[in-house]
């Protein structure tokens, strides 16, 4: 995983978390799923009840998509790594870009 925001506190909780994650789901050993999990929950917030009805749903989903489509399209964009309509802390959804390689600067274009 390539998060460069992490330092060493933070990827302490990560741990603790896909440790916990890991637990809850009885796995023998902490798994990948389990780290990006953590990762979640620590940069997006935890999970909340799905209380939205389909259409809100819906909308959320069209949302999502025109963030990935934009991404998609464009060349210099970052790859979209996950996209989720599953509510996180404040956010309805949400659609993750993830660079290839660590970059410490990025073009105004």
């Amino acid at each position: 995983m390539n998060h460069g925001c992490w330092n060493e506190a933070p990827s302490v909780l990560g741990f603790r978390e896909a440790a916990l994650i890991a637990a809850r789901h009885s796995h023998a050993q902490v798994q990948k799923v389990d780290f990006e999990a953590a990762v979640d929950k620590i940069v997006l917030g935890s999970e909340w009840p799905l209380l939205l009805d389909p259409r809100e749903r819906r909308v959320v989903a069209y949302h999502e998509s025109g963030h990935s489509l934009v991404a998609w399209l464009l060349p210099e964009a970052d790859p979209v790594h996950k996209v989720s309509i599953i509510p996180h802390g404040r956010a309805l959804g949400v659609t993750e870009q993830m660079p290839g390689e660590d970059r410490y600067n990025y073009s105004m274009s």
